[in-house]
C-alpha cells in the first residue's frame, strides 16, 4: 500500500474526529515536569555460561525508576536532531542524566 499526501491527510482528519487528538511517538520537552515519576530502561552486562562451560557476555534490559530532579537540565535547540536531557533521581537516591525520549511517565 502506497501512502499518499491525501490518504494520510484523511487518517489525521478520522483520527481528529474520533478521538480529538493524535498521540505523540516521542515524549515532548513540556509532558515532564519536576518531581514526576518516570521510568526507563538500561542494559545491564550479564555474563552467561554456554552448555560447553565457555563464558560469554549479553546484555538484558533493566528498568528503573525514579524522579525528575529538574526539568530544565538541558533544553534542545529549537530545530535540533538532538533530545533534551533531564536530571533524574533513582530510587536508591544516585542522579541520571537522560534524554526525555528516553522517559516514560509513570500513570498513578
Amino acid at each position: 500500500m502506497k501512502i499518499t499526501k491525501e490518504l494520510l491527510r484523511e487518517v489525521v482528519t478520522e483520527t481528529l474526529k474520533k478521538t480529538g487528538h493524535i498521540s505523540e511517538a516521542f515524549r515532548m520537552e513540556g509532558d515532564f515536569k519536576k518531581g514526576m515519576p518516570v521510568t526507563w530502561n538500561t542494559l545491564e552486562k550479564v555474563v552467561k555460561k554456554t552448555a560447553s562451560g565457555r563464558e560469554k557476555v549479553d546484555y538484558e534490559r533493566k528498568q528503573n525508576k525514579g524522579y525528575i530532579m529538574d526539568d530544565t537540565t538541558y533544553r534542545a535547540k529549537p530545530g535540533s536532531a538532538e533530545p533534551g536531557l533531564v536530571v533524574v533521581k533513582d530510587l536508591d537516591g544516585k542522579s541520571h542524566t537522560i534524554a526525555i525520549t528516553e522517559l516514560t511517565p509513570v500513570k498513578a
